[in-house]
């Protein structure tokens, strides 16, 4: 191989320059087993060549001088999507879709452990032993019931429960699919320039970098 010119060697750092002969040690060790390295090059040489080749277009590509960002007026980049009227109405949805989730997800929390104490209350009723030994909360007042009454009170309040878990996880469910469709759209235009949190409390998440005021 020819030698790596002087400029660039001293660039590379010894990570690099191990890297490059470990790599290149085997393709030659591939090439001497035969298969698909000697199909491609028959002679050493032309090995030699082609990794040369290799070679200089990483270094290239190395040490290519970054091109820097040019700026706008206002700050921000010139490859910065602007946010048009539409955008914004899809930022203010999301947020409030954002919102309701997090409300949604108090909700469901609450008539989860609404309902655990459902179930311990009819296990309870169904270990008594005394047939009228409950009593029901109506409003502020504690009224004594029979244990079937109770039964039947408990009853409906799970079924009541039930119900409307089923109606706050189907509303999730649906704020979900929105929220993705909205999350598609508005990170396909600015990417990484917008933090869609859905657990962000603070609706300036949603604002496209360098559009947020100071």
């Amino acid at each position: 191989l020819k030698a790596v010119p002087r400029a660039r060697e001293q660039k590379m750092d010894k990570a690099n320059r191990a890297r490059v002969e470990k790599w290149k040690q085997q393709k030659i060790s591939e090439w001497e087993k035969g298969g698909k390295m000697r199909e491609r090059f028959s002679t050493r040489k032309e090995l030699d060549k082609w990794m040369e080749g290799q070679i200089n277009k990483a270094q290239k590509k190395l040490f290519a001088p970054k091109k820097p960002k040019s700026k706008t007026i206002g700050g921000t980049s010139d490859d910065d999507p602007e946010v048009t009227w539409e955008d914004q109405q899809r930022i203010n949805s999301y947020g409030r879709l954002n919102q309701r989730m997090m409300e949604l997800d108090d909700d469901i929390k609450e008539q989860k452990t609404l309902g655990s104490n459902i179930e311990d209350a009819v296990q309870d009723i169904e270990g008594l032993l005394d047939d009228d030994a409950c009593k029901i909360k109506i409003g502020e007042i504690f009224v004594q019931v029979s244990n079937e009454d109770a039964e039947e009170f408990v009853a409906d309040k799970q079924k009541e429960s039930a119900k409307r878990l089923e109606e706050l996880t189907a509303e999730r469910r649906e704020l979900v699919t929105q929220m993705e469709t909205l999350k598609v759209i508005l990170k396909g235009k600015f990417g990484k320039n917008i933090n869609l949190d859905p657990n962000a409390e603070d609706e300036d998440h949603l604002v496209p970098e360098g559009k947020r005021s100071s």
